[in-house]
Parts: structure tokens; C-alpha cells; sequence
């Protein structure tokens, strides 16, 4: 859970440091520019200390009349767990906001990564859950910053009593404090006094009207070449600008990854272009660039391979420089470069071709679509690539021969990358288009004629990349449904992975006879589920080479209030989770109540036992400290309840902690045994969609009942000609209420039997 973000003033107010080493001298230093009377007090003291006038230094070991009189905040900073515990106890008890350095469970308060500018503060935080990511976003705001902003700010603050005497309505002053932060920022640097004047009395007409534009903020566009892959192929330069961006604009056969990479809060605007399926024109394309750099947003028009080739990138680039629109071009990989790699073929190679010509076979001004001078490409040495060009491949390969190039000259066909059915085709030029047809190519694809078309450099791996692990700890579905005999019966499974429910090192796909790429290449999965669970199918199926996307994720939205904790202290009593979430929410809401986390005296005085519905729940619950007394066989709410009956005393209270969408199934069970059942709901769930993937899938993955029931309220169905897998029989009997296509069910409720089923299903 996070933590609420605050501003204090500590102006002249009393800070306690407990610890004279480097650490602490750390959080002196950020403490130093507001104005804080700061005491540290430790047996020890560096001697930097001494460099900075003003501070009280006390070399002694801590006591508790250190707190007295009573401090504002104090910071425990030494090397011994105990004297840190110590002072985290002390100041809890006496309500004193206390912060225990790389130790956030004794904490009230984090200290934050700070950036300062004058008046200008930033405070970062992850909650204590990973420093460098805070450090890497302090670094990143820290860039974004413009010089001269503790300037701008000084002055601003400075005319508050002037604008204030001149506009008496709140309304007016607001309109003309932006009026001068905006001209201030676009200039950046404050406006003269005479200027000042002028805006305060609403003076800047319209001499000033029509420089208007230089006064709000400046609005950019970037066009950043995507790469014809996956996204970790896009450039640095492209992903930095991608991560700061207020809006993206996309094209088609984008890894939908990379939209994850642009803040939550920009925009996403899609203007797919597919032959025969247009998404926007070229001009209305310019236009939503302009529009959106004019409200001052900070743009990246995100492209397929390289903008500048055959992407209209430049037509793009002349609208926005005719407008005046600051705007700048990040390359791409190139996707004839790109995709004939990806097939193994170099475009060019000592002693075989000493030169590449890429040709678009999609002219508007021929008769054809081919080039005017085709012909004379026929004799030209090297590599031929042709783009666009699938609908015309037979008349390409014709005209080719009819003015000369030899019919057995080696040639190729790849659809790669982000196509939706990648495919590759290598033959004699000669025989290329009946070969394409015979495999089904589809478009898009590229054509390569040459001597290089021959040469299969595939890299050969039997590991997954670099960052794509394919372990998993084990997930079990929320509960609630019977697991009667459903219609649809599972096939049978194939198994990859070792059956455990621990995580596990990933079984060699070399020994089942795969090809770490090739197993899944051009396979496009839908994924649902809580972000945890898709994040798990993804990586394990992209590394397999499928195209894995997400259409459809759940968000934890933590229900505030909805217990009275002193209902543990009642008596004894079996406290059950059903879910991870369950237990690291229920945790976090204890946490924020300022409970000792270490003790459970404190949480729990009666000695509850702990009921859990499976090993994944049972890891996150071991995580604050506290192992299962219970957890059924079988991952389901009726085996949890036949458990609990099996091991608990008739009449026992039994509080459920799990998910406002819960069924019913599991506290009827309990309440029909002679339990005394509290259920309470302490997180909901949240969707989002993302619509466009959904026509182009494969297959589309369920991992909960719930899940089932949000899709088909948004979609009402499932798009012909995809296959459903779901990851249990659980959530296969909600699907079956949807559906009556067949569909696939996973025998293991994990990532790792989602992945399994699919393999076993290709197979067939």
C-alpha cells in the first residue's frame, strides 16, 4: 500500500538524529535547507558534522529523555537493529513521527528521495520497496526541470501582494498568475517589470494575443521509430522520450508493451493503417499532432520501424515544422533489416552482395504500383527488398525475369516482427510466388531477392532472453465456484515444467524438442488478470515467441475502513485468506494503523490460527512472519471449507479476509458446518480494457471466475476463430456459461499450465 505523500514546515521546529555515522550525516544534509534546529546525538560523530554551524551535538548513547523536550520528528540512523528498535517504540508510544533508515516496518514516516529547488520540492517515494527505482525517478524529474525555476519561483512568489491589490477576485488572479508563470516558462527566465505590468493589468491585446502561443507551454512532438519487433528493441533515446510523454500516438504492429512504458496518465491515441483496413488518414494523422502539441502536451508519435522509411515520417516532420511545432526524429530498426534478420537473412555479406536497395512496390503514379525505372533494378547486383509488395509478388518476380535477373536467383518472403501470422518463404525467384501462396503468406511481409536469400544465420538458443523468466510461484483463483463436472472437458496436457507449486527453474526447452524461439512465433495471446498473474503469462510466453498482449487487467482497489480490528481480540478464532492480495492489503491497512508488524501479540492477542487456500497465498502470508496452520490439497473454496470443518472446533468464529466479489459458496459452507462467520470484504477490483488487440488474437487466457464475467460485460463475446484458455476448472465453469465453443482448460492453476495447454494445443 503506499504511503500518503506530505509537506511540513520544519522551520526552526526540533529534529532528533539518533546516529553520528555516514547515514545519518546523509539525512542531515537533506534536512538542512528547511530550516530545521537539528540534535544528533550517538557515542560517535563523524567529523563532517562539525562543518555544518548551527547543529547540536550531543556524543552520547541514546536515552529517552533525548525525546524530551519532545522533538517534531526524529530519524534513527545507526548500525545497531536494537537502538533503532528502541527509538521506533519510544516514539510510537509517544506519538512522535519517527524514520528507521532501510527499515520502513519501524517507520511512521519515509524519508524521501529529495530534489530541491528553492521553494520547489519533490519527495519520491516507493514505500521502502525499492530505493533505486526511487533514486532512478529522482534522477528522471530532476532532467525535466527547468533552469532557472528557484528564479521563476522567487519571482512569482514576489508579486503575490501586487496581483492580489489588482485583482481583488480570486478567479482573475488565477487567470493572470498562469498568464505569468507560462510567458516566465516559455521564456525562462522572469519578465521585466514593464512586461510584468502589462500582463497584471491585462494589457498584452493584441500585439501580445498573437505571441500568445509563446506563453503556454511549449508543446513537442517526437517521431520515434518502434522497430518491427519486440519492444525492447526500440532505441534508449526513443524509450526515454516514450516514458515522459503526455500523449502517444501509435501506429499498427506496435508491441503493446511499449504503451505500458508511457505514463499511466498520457494519452493513447491509435491511427492504424493496414491495407484495405484504414484506421486515419495521412492529413488527419498531421492534424491530431498539431492539435495536441498546441495544448502544450509533450508528444511521441510512436511508428513501426523507421519513420523516415516508407513510414511517412517525413511528411509528418514538414506539418509540424510548417507549424512551428518543436518537434525531433528518433530512428527505428528498419523493418527490411530488421525482419529479413529476424529469418536469419544478413541484407548484405562480404564476397556475396555488396550493396541493399529497398523499393516500395506500392506507387501511386504507375500503372502497377511498381517504379518506373524497375527494369533497371533487374541488373543491379547485391540484395532487392521489396516493401508493400505481397499483392504484387507475381508481377514483381515476372518483370524481373523479363529484364534479366536470372530465374533461379535465390529469393525470399518473411512476414515478421508484429505481423499477426509471421511466416517465411525461400525458393527460386522463378517459383517464389506460387511458393508464397502455397504457405499462406499474408501481409505484411517483405520480399528479398538475392544470393543472401539463401543464408539461414538464425541465432540458435535453448534459453529464454535476457530478463524473461519463465518461473512462476503458483496461483490459485479466487474462490467461490463448485467444481462440478463441466461440458467442456480438459485435453490433456503436456508437461514442460516440473509440477510443483514452489517456484522452480524452467525444464530446458531443447530437451522437449523446442526451439526457444520457435515455439510459439506468431502466436498472438490475449492475457486478463490482476497485473501479477499477466505479467507471469507474459514473460513465459513471449519467451517462447508468441506475441502475448494484454486485453483485459485487474486492479486492486483497497476497501479503507471495512473492519474494526478489535474484532481479533475477542476470542480465539481461525482467520482465513484467499488470496495473496487478501493478505498483503490486509497488512497494509495494519501497517497504516501504526501496528508493529513485528509482533503479532499486537494484531492477533488470542493466538488465531491461519486458514489459507493455497501455497501462493500461504508465501505472501509467511512474508509478515506467520506460517498456515491450514491449507486444503486442492486449491478451491470447497476443500478450504472441508479443511477448516475437518481441523476447527463446531462453533468456532471463523473471519474471512478475501475480495468484495468473493461468492458465496465458501462462508455458506462454513455457517451450514456450525461456524460462526465474519466475512469481510477488504479489496475490490478494478478493469481496464485495451480494445483494439482483441480480433487479432490466437487465444485469449482467463484466470478467475471473475475475470470471465468482467470480459463478457464489456465485450458480450469472444471474436470468432479465438481460442479461450482458462486456467482452471473453476473459471471454466463461469466460461461455459458464456460460451459454446470449445475451449481449453489448464489441469494446473499456474502461469506455468496456461503455457502448458497452449504448447499441448499447437502440438495437435
Amino acid at each position: 500500500m503506499p504511503w500518503f505523500p506530505i509537506f511540513i514546515d520544519l522551520k526552526d521546529k526540533p529534529v532528533l538524529i539518533v546516529g553520528g555515522g555516514a547515514v545519518a550525516l546523509r539525512k542531515l544534509e537533506k534536512l538542512l535547507p528547511y530550516g530545521a534546529k537539528i540534535t544528533v546525538a550517538a557515542p560517535k560523530i563523524l567529523s563532517g558534522f562539525e562543518d555544518f554551524p548551527g547543529i547540536k551535538l550531543k556524543r552520547k548513547n541514546f536515552t529517552a529523555s533525548d525525546l524530551r523536550p519532545r522533538p517534531s520528528m526524529v530519524i534513527a540512523a545507526t548500525d545497531s537493529e536494537k537502538i533503532n528498535s528502541r527509538v521506533s517504540f519510544l516514539c510510537r508510544k509517544h506519538h512522535i513521527p519517527v524514520n528507521v533508515a532501510d527499515d520502513p516496518a519501524l517507520c511512521s514516516f519515509l524519508f524521501p528521495a529529495l530534489i530541491q529547488r528553492g521553494a520547489f520540492s519533490v519527495g519520491i517515494s516507493t514505500g521502502g520497496a525499492s530505493p533505486v527505482a526511487a533514486a532512478y525517478f529522482k534522477a528522471l524529474i530532476s532532467e525535466m526541470l527547468p533552469k532557472g525555476l528557484e528564479e521563476l519561483l522567487t519571482w512569482l512568489e514576489a508579486l503575490r501582494p501586487q496581483v492580489k491589490a489588482a485583482m481583488p477576485k480570486q478567479s482573475d488572479r488565477g487567470a493572470v498568475f498562469q498568464r505569468l508563470f507560462d510567458a516566465g516558462m516559455a521564456r525562462g527566465a522572469p519578465l521585466s517589470q514593464a512586461e510584468t505590468e502589462k500582463y497584471i493589468a491585462g494589457e498584452h491585446g493584441r500585439k501580445t494575443r498573437e505571441k500568445d502561443t509563446a506563453c503556454k507551454p511549449a508543446g513537442s512532438v517526437a517521431l520515434v521509430g518502434a522497430g518491427c519487433g519486440r519492444a525492447d528493441l526500440i532505441t534508449v533515446r526513443g524509450l526515454r522520450l516514450l516514458e515522459r510523454c503526455q500523449a502517444v500516438v501509435y501506429d499498427d504492429l506496435i508491441d503493446t508493451a511499449l504503451l505500458d512504458a508511457a505514463p499511466e496518465f498520457a494519452e493513447r491515441i491509435y491511427v492504424g493503417k493496414r491495407n484495405g483496413a484504414h484506421g486515419a488518414s495521412q492529413d488527419e494523422i498531421n492534424q491530431k499532432l498539431m492539435e495536441l502539441a498546441r495544448r502544450g502536451l509533450k508528444v511521441v508519435r510512436l511508428k513501426g520501424g523507421d519513420p523516415y522509411l516508407f513510414g511517412r515520417g517525413g511528411e509528418e516532420m514538414m506539418a509540424l515544422l510548417a507549424a512551428g511545432i518543436s518537434c525531433q526524429e528518433v530512428p527505428g530498426i528498419p523493418s527490411p533489416i530488421g525482419i529479413a534478420a529476424q529469418a536469419g537473412i544478413p541484407v548484405t555479406h562480404r564476397g556475396i552482395s555488396r550493396g541493399v536497395h529497398i523499393i516500395t512496390a506500392h506507387t501511386a503514379d504507375t500503372g502497377d504500383g511498381l517504379p518506373e525505372d524497375f527494369d533497371t533494378l533487374a541488373k543491379l547486383s547485391g540484395t532487392l527488398i521489396f516493401l508493400m509488395g505481397l499483392e504484387r509478388l507475381s508481377v514483381i518476380t515476372a518483370r524481373l525475369i523479363e529484364a534479366g535477373k536470372d530465374p533461379d536467383t535465390p529469393a525470399a518472403v518473411v512476414s515478421g516482427g508484429n505481423a499477426p501470422k509471421p511466416a517465411q518463404v525461400r525458393a527460386p525467384l522463378q517459383l517464389l510466388g506460387q511458393a508464397a501462396e502455397d504457405a499462406g503468406v499474408s501481409a505484411p511481409a517483405i520480399i528479398i531477392v538475392g544470393v543472401v536469400a539463401s543464408m539461414d544465420l538464425s541465432a540458435v538458443s535453448h534459453e529464454p532472453e535476457e530478463g524473461m523468466n519463465l518461473s512462476a510461484a503458483s496461483h490459485e483463483p479466487e474462490e467461490g465456484m463448485n467444481l462440478s463436472a463441466v461440458s467442456h472437458e480438459p485435453k490433456e496436457v503436456m508437461n514442460l515444467f516440473a509440477v510443483s507449486h514452489e517456484p522452480k527453474e524452467v525444464m530446458s526447452l531443447s530437451a522437449a524438442g523446442y526451439r526457444a524461439e520457435e515455439v510459439l512465433n506468431g502466436i498472438r495471446i490475449g492475457i486478463t488478470g490482476t497485473q501479477e498473474i499477466a505479467e507471469k503469462q507474459r514473460l513465459a510466453l513471449s519467451a517462447l515467441g508468441a506475441k502475448a498482449v494484454w486485453v483485459m487487467r485487474s486492479e486492486i482497489k483497497e476497501l479503507s475502513a471495512a473492519y474494526d480490528r478489535r474484532i481479533f481480540g475477542k476470542d480465539p478464532c481461525w482467520i482465513v485468506f484467499t488470496s495473496a492480495n487478501g493478505v498483503k492489503t490486509f497488512f497494509g491497512q495494519m501497517a497504516a494503523k501504526g501496528i508493529d508488524m513485528r509482533s503479532m501479540k499486537d494484531i492477533f492477542p488470542k493466538g488465531e490460527k491461519f486458514a489459507v487456500i493455497g501455497p501462493a497465498t500461504g508465501k505472501a502470508l509467511l512474508q509478515y512472519g506467520i506460517a498456515a496452520d491450514l491449507c486444503p490439497d486442492v486449491y478451491t473454496s470447497e476443500n478450504l471449507a472441508a479443511a477448516i470443518a475437518a481441523s476447527a472446533r463446531v462453533g468456532e468464529r471463523v473471519v474471512l479476509l478475501r475480495s468484495a466479489l468473493g461468492t458465496r459458496t465458501l462462508p455458506e459452507m462454513l455457517i451450514k458446518a456450525g461456524f460462526a462467520v465474519e466475512d469481510i470484504p477488504v479489496y475490490d477490483l478494478e478493469y481496464k480494457f485495451c480494445d483494439e488487440t482483441l480480433s487479432k488474437l490466437d487465444y485469449l487466457t482467463f484466470s478467475s471466475a471473475e475475470g470471465v464475467k468482467a470480459f463478457f460485460k464489456r465485450y458480450g463475446g469472444v471474436p470468432e476463430g479465438v481460442c479461450c484458455v482458462c486456467i482452471g476448472s473453476v473459471t471454466a465453469k463461469t466460461l461455459a456459461q458464456y460460451v459454446s465453443a470449445p475451449f481449453l482448460i489448464s489441469l494446473e492453476t499456474s502461469a506455468e499450465g496456461i503455457v502448458e495447454t497452449i504448447l499441448h494445443d499447437r502440438k495437435k
